[in-house]
């Protein structure tokens, strides 16, 4: 496998598209995580508080994903609870929410964080 090009290299070859780019993520220093509801109870406040510990360092979970996290999270004690009666739609939803939420390590891979540096420089005055 060959390794990917820079935005600086795509745009010199005329080749760069912004909607292959990867999303970039802008470290905030003020981020925090979105506190668990008052609602949320149980093994789904476990959930939350595991999803919290790991994630918290990526810095993508924001309030905006609050409710999906809430699903997630439900659905995943529901998983620990019982997993004989999980049925292959639930899976599939819990898949489906872990992706969206930057669970998976195949997600994570998709993102980009911004780094500070000369290539910046160079692709602001290009336009990437």
């Amino acid at each position: 496998m060959t390794a990917r090009k820079s935005a600086l290299e795509l745009a010199l070859q005329g080749t760069a598209r912004s909607d292959r780019a990867t999303a970039k993520v802008k470290q905030d220093k003020e981020y925090s995580f979105p506190r668990c509801p008052r609602h949320i109870k149980g093994q789904a406040k476990s959930v939350w508080q595991d999803v919290s510990k790991e994630m918290d360092k990526y810095q993508v979970i924001t309030g905006a994903d609050k409710a999906l996290l809430e699903q997630y999270c439900q659905l995943m004690s529901q998983f620990r609870a019982k997993p004989e009666e999980f049925t292959a739609s639930l899976h599939a939803q819990l898949k489906g929410l872990a992706n969206d939420l930057y669970l998976t390590p195949a997600s994570r891979t998709k993102l980009s964080f911004e780094e500070p540096d000369a290539a910046d420089a160079l692709n602001k005055k290009y336009g990437l």
